[in-house]
């Protein structure tokens, strides 16, 4: 009985030494998409986006998924007097996907469309485990507009859709 319980403990501690040996501590850093700020909307008028996700480069002719999401779903941070960040609690495919497909994020209220095209990840690695590592973009053009980043940390790491 005690030879079996010492060759269980000697595989469990060469399973557990092989796991943490091959686990490889160069892996990519989570993905964090820029935060989007929304300016010039009411309240009223941004309480429906609508996520139009498409094949990237594809010029937004292959459509991949539309998600409609309201009020209910909308965590609203206010960032300025009037701007804030429209945070979706239930499309998790925007900040994970962010730079795998292009997007048109509309706010049906005042019939306004967002473009978002060339997201450019930049993928960090680390070496010991951190809070601090992220991967981001280093350039996405937002509505028209290039936007460029170095860290994920830049401030602000923020894109902005003006009424």
């Amino acid at each position: 009985m005690v030879r079996i319980g010492s060759f269980l403990a000697l595989a469990a501690a060469i399973v557990f030494s092989f796991s943490s040996c091959t686990k490889d501590k160069n892996e990519d850093c989570p993905f964090l998409a820029p935060h989007v700020i929304y300016v010039g909307f009411s309240e009223n008028e941004s309480d429906t986006l609508v996520f139009h996700r498409y094949e990237k480069n594809s010029n937004f002719s292959k459509l991949i998924d539309t998600m409609r999401i309201t009020r209910a779903h909308i965590q609203r941070i206010a960032v300025g007097e009037d701007s804030f960040r429209l945070e979706p609690d239930n499309y998790p495919e925007f900040n994970a996907k962010f730079y795998l497909h292009d997007w048109i994020i509309t706010v049906p209220a005042v019939r306004r469309s967002i473009r978002i095209t060339d997201a450019t990840p930049r993928f960090t690695q680390e070496k010991q485990p951190s809070a601090q590592c992220q991967s981001y973009v280093s350039s996405v053009m937002f509505d028209d507009k290039l936007y460029s980043f170095t860290s994920w940390f830049d401030i602000p790491y923020r894109v902005y859709a003006v009424k």
